[in-house]
């Protein structure tokens, strides 16, 4: 069945030849910044490579086009080498403003909220280096008999866990974005990182899980894998083996009013499976979807199946209307916001309808499916 495609927000890179078409464009606005060069430079596991570069025009602009099939990292650098770091995924047009002198703290980016949410976290990052450094040259000024340097190590644990404290809610948020792969990694210096391996192993475990389930192909998910199974080894060698077997994952909170009112959480949804199904009832495209999704409930229901349908029609008496009619059965949620819908967004959903489906370890372990091809991955599941 052809998918509505209703827009919500806007494998490895290939160059464009001629005739191809680029899936990713990146438009720089730049302030203060004629006839500067600007290098695109893609940032890989364990590595970052020089793409292209271009000059600045007279008015501040500057246009990269290239063609990737999944979500890739990707930094602006500058001849002032400051740089810009954004989160690219195929079909995003970026536009990247600011003004060439401090452009790492004052750039803005619109077209894909993935890279706002780079911004934020680096934004976050800066003032916590700004921080630790001011404190650390404070108390190396300092004699080492001044009594002062015990409360300036306070303060300085204080600001790490702040920023850790941060980078943990920040995950827990926006597990299914891929900000989250780059949250894990942020180093406050060369040889501090924000996240501990070992304490923070369920972290690294919500990631993975999620980036396993939307991109098992993306080099990053890869190595985050290969790099969740260090980590668990090292835990089992350690004979922490609590730590991995209670490690469960989170996934991005819901909580939004049924049909009564009552407001429903996804976390408080039981069952084996759950498909959390994002979609419009009031749209006259949905109704097949609905028909089909009602199959698949009344098919496996009984087998420990739920269903947690996020609603995102603009018309809250309509919804109501249709949910009635169709004599919904299964969890029936409506968000006033709509296709702004703030929740759609957290668990990344460009388009709809989309749906995901969650395990019992609150792990995602499919994505878009519909049909026989849905029923298939949820008999599959059942039977482990």
């Amino acid at each position: 069945m052809k998918k509505s495609g209703w827009i919500i927000t806007g494998a490895s890179l290939l160059l464009l030849s001629c005739g191809e078409k680029p899936n990713i464009i990146i438009n720089g606005e730049i302030q203060e910044a004629s006839k500067a060069r600007v290098y695109l430079e893609r940032i890989d596991v364990n590595t970052t490579n020089t793409l292209d570069s271009a000059r600045v025009d007279e008015r501040g602009l500057f246009s990269f086009r290239l063609r990737d099939s999944l979500p890739a990292f990707y930094s602006l650098r500058f001849a002032n080498n400051e740089r810009v770091t954004l989160v690219a995924s195929p079909g995003d047009t970026l536009t990247v403003s600011g003004t060439l002198e401090g452009i790492h703290q004052n750039y803005w980016v619109d077209g894909s909220e993935d890279a706002l949410w780079i911004k934020l976290l680096d934004f976050q990052m800066n003032r916590t280096v700004t921080l630790t450094d001011s404190l650390k040259r404070d108390y190396d000024r300092m004699a080492a008999t001044d009594a002062r340097r015990a409360e300036l190590e306070t303060a300085y644990r204080e600001v790490l866990e702040k920023q850790v404290s941060f980078t943990r809610d920040f995950i827990i948020a926006h597990a299914i974005s891929p900000a989250a792969y780059y949250a894990l990694y942020q180093r406050v210096s060369p040889d501090v990182s924000v996240m501990d391996e070992m304490a923070d192993y369920q972290y690294f475990k919500i990631v993975a899980s999620s980036m396993n389930a939307l991109y098992p192909n993306s080099p990053y998910t890869l190595a985050l894998m290969n790099h969740l199974k260090i980590i668990a080894k090292a835990i089992r060698d350690r004979q922490l083996i609590d730590v991995v077997n209670n490690a469960e994952t989170s996934l991005p909170v819901v909580r939004l009013p049924d049909r009564s009112g009552k407001v429903v959480a996804l976390d408080e949804v039981k069952g084996k499976l759950i498909v959390l199904d994002f979609n419009l009832l009031g749209a006259r495209e949905s109704l097949p979807r609905l028909q089909e999704m009602a199959r698949v409930y009344e098919k496996f229901h009984p087998r420990g199946v739920e269903i947690y349908q996020v609603c995102l029609d603009k018309n809250r008496l309509l919804w109501e209307e249709m949910v009635d009619r169709l004599a919904i059965r299964w969890v029936c949620v409506w968000d006033e916001n709509a296709l702004q819908s703030r929740v759609a967004a957290t668990w990344n959903v460009k388009e709809i309808p989309a749906n995901y489906i969650i395990n019992k370890q609150n792990e995602i372990v499919g994505k878009n499916l519909y049909g026989t091809r849905l029923e298939e991955r949820l008999a599959e599941l059942l039977t482990r």
